[in-house]
């Protein structure tokens, strides 16, 4: 499958201090049901050591998110079934054939094959107003309730585009994505990494954005961003003030990852007081703005630093980053 890039710098490979070396490395063990905020994991597929992140930098229409990543979901996802059906293939011939043996070439040819596996893929992107709906209320709403988010009116800047409503087969409810927010798709197979089920790897987003708002450099790059956030019972990431700064909602198919998260930087929050937030009454919105109003910062610092911040929590040494404007699927 071949995608048409418009491109906007050259690939940029990153080796990230603080992530130590995969040899040796020590092999922890999760259960399902509790995965504490600071265990890590390692990649056990050599095409895991490397995070591609496409950074896409002009704002562009949610759809068109949504399509580029349904595109590399589908890549992952046919692999996976291409490896799956090699493998019953052969398990098959073994049973029929007791005797059955394999040259050099062909187990080669077969090696080959089972070996091809995508990298961990990250996108990022800054969207158009929009109002997406998860899975658990994608039978309850009603279209005058989807007229009443499309037609909503921001108070900041009343003459922006109206927001669209989108329903999405991620989990969760009603989720804002807009101008001023960063959105992470992080395409992976969970496979891939030492013990990492799919409660892991939320914790492990969770902890990320963590990181990202203590951590990330500002001003002259020697200051912390320095914003203390926090876990809840609630899925999440939250100020100490108890406002929400960023929201997760994950899609798992056969292992294999996608949706993300969304970290609100400086969008409109008028957009977010609007409706019932998480589906809890008196939630309300805060952004990296509203918690340090004297420091400038943009969608694209935040999307470098979270890629950076996950990778750390993945193990994984290497950020492969591409800076994009659009990507062409029809080629």
């Amino acid at each position: 499958m071949s995608f048409g890039l418009f491109c906007k710098t050259i690939l940029n490979r990153t080796e990230l201090k603080g992530v130590p070396k995969l040899r040796g490395v020590q092999s922890f063990s999760y259960a399902t049901d509790s995965c504490s905020a600071k265990r890590k994991t390692h990649p056990i597929d050599e095409s895991a050591k490397a995070i591609r992140h496409l950074q896409f930098t002009r704002r562009l229409p949610f759809e068109k998110g949504l399509e580029i990543q349904e595109q590399f979901s589908k890549a992952q996802l046919d692999i996976k079934e291409l490896h799956a059906k090699i493998r019953r293939r052969l398990a098959k011939l073994q049973e029929e054939n007791v005797n059955m043996t394999i040259n050099d070439s062909e187990r080669q040819i077969i090696d080959n094959i089972l070996s091809m596996k995508p990298n961990p893929i990250v996108l990022t992107f800054e969207f158009d107003p929009t109002y997406t709906g998860g899975k658990r209320i994608k039978k309850t709403m009603t279209p005058e309730q989807i007229a009443q988010f499309e037609s909503f009116v921001p108070s900041r800047d009343s003459s922006d585009a109206r927001p669209k409503f989108v329903q999405v087969e991620r989990g969760g409810q009603i989720t804002y994505h807009g101008p001023g927010q960063m959105v992470a798709y992080v395409i992976m197979d969970l496979k891939s990494f030492d013990n990492f089920p799919a409660r892991c790897f939320v914790s492990g987003l969770e902890d990320s954005v963590i990181s990202t708002l203590k951590n990330l450099k500002v001003g002259d790059g020697q200051q912390a961003l320095d914003i203390d956030a926090k876990l809840t019972e609630e899925t999440g990431v939250w100020t100490v003030d108890n406002k929400k700064i960023a929201s997760l909602g994950i899609h798992v198919r056969r292992s294999v990852t996608s949706h993300g998260v969304s970290i609100n930087v400086n969008p409109d929050l008028s957009y977010m007081t609007s409706f019932e937030m998480c589906g809890l009454p008196g939630v309300l919105p805060t952004s990296v703005e509203k918690q340090r109003p004297d420091v400038v910062l943009n969608v694209q610092d935040v999307a470098v630093k979270f890629v950076n911040e996950l990778a750390k929590t993945l193990g994984v040494s290497t950020v492969e980053r591409m800076q994009l404007d659009d990507m062409d699927l029809k080629a």
